[in-house]
């Protein structure tokens, strides 16, 4: 059986031991020096484009394509970044601000008066209010 003694000793190493793996961490990280890369001078006039987001990419009206994206456009709340729609799939209303995903899948990019512009991947999905709701 252990006595008092050996115990002390077992602790002691283990304190030894991990406080020698933690200085060898501290002398590691004062010698990691990060790799900084020059990218050179970035001007906003590259960066910023004129184009809307659907004349550069490939836009789905009124799902002609795709049978997956069955949602109609039933309320719209315009006004900038705040602005979100309500639309419905399925006897199911869901409340999408831009920039929010749609059940994980679908992002809401664009929201006019009548419309909203959904994208997923490399498709917009754009859909509009139906008068006759």
């Amino acid at each position: 059986m252990f006595n008092l003694k050996n115990l002390k000793y077992i602790f002691l190493c283990l304190l030894i031991v991990s406080g020698l793996y933690f200085a060898i961490l501290l002398v590691y990280s004062f010698n990691n020096e990060p790799d900084i890369k020059d990218i050179g001078v970035i001007q906003f006039d590259d960066i910023i484009s004129n184009q809307s987001l659907t004349s550069s990419q490939e836009l789905i009206l009124d799902n002609q394509n795709d049978e997956d994206f069955s949602y109609k456009l039933i309320g719209v709340r315009s006004g900038g970044k705040d602005s979100s729609v309500v639309v419905k799939k399925a006897n199911k209303e869901y409340l999408v601000a831009v920039g929010e995903m749609l059940e994980g899948k679908y992002e809401l990019i664009e929201v006019t008066s009548n419309s909203a512009v959904f994208r997923y991947s490399q498709k917009m999905y754009r859909i509009t209010n139906d008068e006759d709701n």
